[in-house]
């Protein structure tokens, strides 16, 4: 089955993805609660595109790490597989180069942007990678 040649322009996504992050109040902001609210949100962005979204997707033969999410055209192909992570993680590059997708993103939260930088390191072709700011709009 060929993938779906459905693009996404993962930037535009970028100011609404921040925007959510800032709208957690710090008290409640942690890791996990951080990585959870950008999901949801991709989820209703992508699902007000037309998409199918489906959630904590497991690739067959991984045991690692799950696509946090894969967005499916009307055909049932997968256009978009997401990973949500502090850094690009070896998991995260192999559970979504383990299937066929259209497009495939990591999306970083690090604040540490050297870290985030050298994690590129494990990024494959086909892999784009989009790091969220919300709180240092340079760069």
């Amino acid at each position: 089955m060929q993938p779906d040649t459905t693009t996404f322009d993962w930037n535009s996504f970028k100011e609404e993805l921040e925007e959510a992050w800032r709208q957690i109040p710090k008290p409640f902001r942690n890791e996990r609660s951080i990585q959870g609210t950008l999901q949801c949100c991709l989820y209703n962005r992508l699902r007000h595109a037309g998409h199918v979204v489906v959630a904590d997707y497991m690739p067959p033969r991984i045991q690692d790490r799950p696509v946090d999410l894969i967005a499916l055209n009307e055909k049932q192909e997968v256009c978009a597989a997401i990973c949500i992570d502090t850094v690009v993680t070896l998991a995260a590059v192999k559970s979504l180069s383990s299937f066929e997708a259209g497009q495939r993103l990591i999306l970083t939260t690090g604040m540490l942007e050297k870290k985030v930088q050298e994690s590129r390191f494990f990024l494959k072709p086909g892999i784009d990678h989009l790091h969220l700011r919300p709180f240092n709009q340079t760069g």
